[in-house]
């Protein structure tokens, strides 16, 4: 997994420019893009390209009614060679020198054509698929392109409000994609690296990147280790706080507890999937049981 910074922009914390050659604007924020790969972030023009595919599709209609009415025309033909069109490409090949080359375009218009709306389709399908920005890089963006070394109107065309504004997060537009999306992790991860705060003051900003940034592998080594310790406790602790229960409505009530903790952490710390959850809350409950089973015989006896 390629490692990411998640760079912090604070007001309190000036970043040095680590463009201080580029013009501002589209050849500073590319640089940016070059070095922090997360901030790539376009729109896919999901109207326009399903517009697009609308007008080949409608034209591509169009010719194909056009070259049926061609290809009956030259079928019922009385002179040349128009009905062997249909059945042999070498006279369609050569209609031209005949001076009918009617047939033989629309063919190769369509074809042409159709290779455009294949790839149309292709290209339209694969855009579609890609992944919607993260929050961070979206709100980072947003950041950078009202720091000081963007200045106050880094971009003023109509392109200029795409990815909205610091004043209005949620002003950017529907569409956006990105091209390389941070890889997915569990939500405690995700949000542990989208909201944990860790302005490190002694930091000082990157030489590279310009702020202070940590990398995302550094919150999801920390959460692992969180979630490996959680894990291990959690058996312990339901054993310990049954073994310290002597009534039985009351172990009932601490396995549901349990259970019921156990199925929240595996889907906020460990991304399970349905089936994993049911199955392990199950395996859990049966070790609690034994556990009040064996005790309760134990003291029988």
């Amino acid at each position: 997994m390629p490692k990411t910074l998640i760079c912090i922009l604070d007001g309190n914390m000036p970043p040095n420019d680590p463009f201080p050659d580029l013009v501002i604007g589209y050849p500073k924020l590319a640089a940016k893009i070059g070095i922090l790969p997360e901030a790539g972030i376009y729109r896919r023009f999901s109207a326009l390209g399903a517009q697009n595919l609308l007008y080949y599709q409608a034209e591509l209609t169009y010719l194909e009614r056009k070259l049926k009415e061609q290809q009956l025309r030259d079928n019922h033909e009385k002179q040349g060679h128009g009905p062997d069109y249909g059945v042999d490409w070498y006279w369609l090949e050569r209609s031209p020198e005949e001076g009918d080359a009617r047939q033989l375009g629309l063919v190769l218009r369509i074809r042409n054509l159709l290779k455009e709306y294949n790839q149309a389709l292709v290209d339209q399908s694969t855009i579609l698929n890609y992944p919607n920005p993260s929050k961070w890089d979206l709100h980072h963006l947003q950041d950078y392109l009202q720091t000081p070394e963007m200045g106050p109107l880094a971009l003023n065309g109509e392109d200029a409000t795409i990815w909205g504004s610091v004043l209005d997060r949620k002003s950017h537009k529907a569409d956006l994609v990105t091209l390389r999306p941070r890889a997915k992790k569990d939500a405690f991860s995700e949000w542990a690296a989208n909201n944990t705060i860790f302005k490190l003051w002694f930091m000082k900003p990157s030489g590279v990147h310009g702020t202070v940034g940590y990398e995302d592998t550094t919150i999801y080594r920390t959460t692992y280790w969180i979630t490996s310790v959680l894990a291990s406790l959690m058996p312990i602790a339901s054993i310990l706080v049954l073994y310290c229960v002597d009534s039985m409505p009351a172990r009932l009530w601490v396995i549901a507890i349990f259970n019921v903790l156990v199925s929240m952490c595996l889907m906020a710390l460990a991304n399970a999937r349905r089936a994993e959850v049911f199955a392990i809350t199950a395996a859990f409950a049966a070790v609690q049981v034994v556990f009040v089973s064996a005790d309760n015989t134990t003291a029988t006896y």
